[in-house]
This record gives structure tokens, sequence and C-alpha cells, in this order.
């Protein structure tokens, strides 16, 4: 007989427990049971699932105490147990003797208050357990999943702070929820999680349009709330194109990056032509266009041309902290490229040939001995 089932929140007589999947493998159980509107939590783990070898159990504070204050039913006696099943009717006995006898209250006192737990999992009956990505062993962090039109996949973490949830998500802006400790829920705010997403399906398409078009020096790593790339326009000349997530296919703020000897003919080409910009092309076609150039490919450079990634010529490497050099010596000879933080600690560390203004250096090219100057690295 199977020790778990799939995901979702099942009855044991008047206990119920939620199973949690992680990794394709159902290996852990968060057990909810709940007496006289009190909610006891218990968090099972099976390492080595399906065999309960190495079960481990966490209980929550109250339940701990009612098994301390059972004569004769040991906390060790709860690993023995044939299924989640067994575990449960065990323990659900256990608390009703408890609420009987009132062993820890007084005959008085009022029944607890049910806690979030009770609210949290009616939240998640109400969004589909289906959507239930991950969820840390007290119910604090919560990660919940969806898929857009375009069947990509979003998730919304969730954390709770004192009962208020916070809510992050990759999208290109934050999202706008305000929480009402009376009267929201966990599903109002995933469907505003959902609705949100479908607003930014052109942006989604113009980045990817964009990484499949040209050489994307930066991000390494996109990620969807990314609103920017740097992209390799020639030797040593890279362009930053920084689009608005609302309006992505309207002319992009751009940046040139390298020599100014190399970058002043293209961006004059640019604001001569920028009447050719169509709304409804591609950035990287629009930029073609305008350049009257083919965009360099990472693949077609990984195949043997004589273009590749720029090395910083103080550090010899190509990324630092994922950044690849953008400050590019202006001596058209010369024509070297580094690191901004290389280039700042450079200069910095040249005090008899090195002036300051304001947070800028002034000071000699490592190679060429030409002038140079540099912003400080961005923090």
């Amino acid at each position: 007989m199977e020790l778990l089932s799939d995901a979702g929140r099942l009855e044991v007589s008047q206990y119920s427990y939620v199973l949690l999947p992680l990794n394709n493998q159902h290996s852990h159980v968060d057990c909810l049971l709940t007496a006289d509107g009190k909610d006891y939590l218990l968090h099972l783990g099976f390492p080595n699932y399906p065999s309960l070898e190495g079960c481990t159990i966490n209980l929550s504070y109250d339940l701990k105490c009612i098994i301390l204050n059972k004569k004769g039913f040991e906390e060790q006696m709860l690993q023995r147990f044939n299924s989640v099943e067994e575990l449960i009717e065990k323990l659900g006995i256990l608390i009703k003797d408890h609420h009987k006898t009132n062993l820890l209250c007084s005959n008085t006192e009022k029944p607890s208050v049910a806690t979030n737990y009770s609210k949290i999992l009616a939240d998640i009956d109400a969004i589909g357990w289906e959507k239930l990505s991950s969820v840390n062993h007290d119910f604090t962090e919560l990660k919940l999943k969806m898929y857009d039109s375009l069947n990509h996949q979003h998730i919304l973490n969730v954390k709770f702070n004192n009962n208020v949830p916070e809510f992050s998500a990759e999208y290109p802006r934050n999202i706008s929820i305000e929480w009402q400790e009376d009267s929201s829920t966990l599903s109002e705010m995933y469907s505003l999680f959902c609705q949100e997403a479908e607003q930014y399906q052109d942006f989604w398409k113009a980045m990817e349009e964009l990484d499949a078009g040209c050489w994307v020096l930066e991000p390494e790593n996109p990620s969807r709330r990314d609103t920017y790339r740097k992209i390799s326009i020639a030797p040593n000349v890279s362009l930053k194109v920084e689009v608005d997530p609302n309006h992505p296919y309207v002319f992009p703020s751009i940046t040139w990056l390298g020599s100014e000897t190399a970058v002043s003919k293209l961006r004059e080409q640019i604001l001569d032509r920028i009447e050719v910009w169509d709304n409804d092309l591609p950035i990287n076609t629009n930029l073609e266009r305008l350049l009257e150039i083919s965009l360099p490919l990472k693949q077609t450079l990984d195949m043997g041309t004589e273009n590749s990634e720029v090395t910083c010529c103080i550090c010899y490497s190509e990324r630092l902290n994922g950044e690849v050099p953008s400050r590019t010596c202006d001596n058209p000879n010369c024509g070297q490229s580094f690191h901004i933080f290389c280039l700042y600690e450079w200069l910095r560390s040249l005090i008899q040939t090195t002036r300051k203004q304001g947070n800028k250096v002034f000071g000699e090219c490592p190679l060429c001995e030409q002038p140079i100057s540099c912003n400080p690295p961005a923090s």
C-alpha cells in the first residue's frame, strides 16, 4: 500500500493532513489536526521514501506538551507506525483525550482561537493544490505557480510576517498588492498575480527576440525581471538597451559603451535615421536597420571567427561579478577595454598621476598611458 498519494488535502476520520510533493517525489508530509477550534501541526520527512526508514517528525509546541504529559506515551513511540493514517489516528486519540481531561488547561479557559494554518489551507484549497509549487514546514513561506497564455511558468513567492504576507515575483515591476488583514485572501492575491502576468506578454516577447537575435553580454543569465540587455555591436563596442515594460517596442533608452572614436559614428547614424524605427518590428531588427549592419550572434562567434568576448586588460578576465569590460580607451591606436571596477581602482592607486573631480577619477590608460577617466562603479 502506498504510504502517500497525490498532493492535496486528505481526511483521516475527523482529522486532515496535507501531502506535499518535493522534486517530483513525495518526501514531505505536513499534517494538521484540529480539536475544539485549535490546530496542531506536525511535519514528517521521508528521506528514503517509500520506506519509513529514517523518518523525521517535527511537532508543534502544543503537541509536544500533550505527548510529554501523557504517561506511557513517549515521543519515541511516534517512530513506530506503518502509515501516515495510523500515525494520525494515534495522535488524534491522544489529542481528544487531552481535551477531555484538560491536562494543560483549566476548565474555565476558553478554547484557543484557530491559528492561521486553517486559513492558509483553506486559501490553498480555493486556489488549487496543483498550483502549490513548494512550502516550508511551518507554512510561513509558499511558492505558487501559474502558466500564462504563452505557457511561461511564473512563481509567486509568499512570505508570512506576523500574519501579513509579503509577495514577490520575477516581474519587471513590483506587484502592487495591498493586503487587508481582515478581508484579503491568498486566493484574491493569486488572481491578481495571474492578471499581472498577462500585462507583460509583449515585453517578455520583445526580450526573447533580443536574446535570440543578438549577442547578449549582460545579464549573463537574464531573468523575467530584467528590463535591459547589453549587446555586442562591434569589437570593443557594445550597446546597453533599456526597454520600457509597458511599451516594449517603442525606441528604447540606449547607452553606448566603447571608445569615443569607435562609437561616435554609430551614435550619429542612429540620430540621423531615427525616423526609420518601426514599432511593429523587433528591437534587434530596428537596430540593424538604423545602423545598417547585421548584429553579431554569440553562436557565430563561437564557430571560429576572430571576434570573442572582450578581456579586461587589468584583471585578464572576461567577466567580473557577471559584468563584461565596458570602459574602453579613447585612443584609436589602443582601444583596450576594462571593467569599471578594475580601472577605477587602478587609477585611484596611482596617486601621483591621478586627479579626482567629484567621484570621477582622471589618469592614464594602463596600456598606452594616454588620458582616460572613469566614474565609480555602481554599488
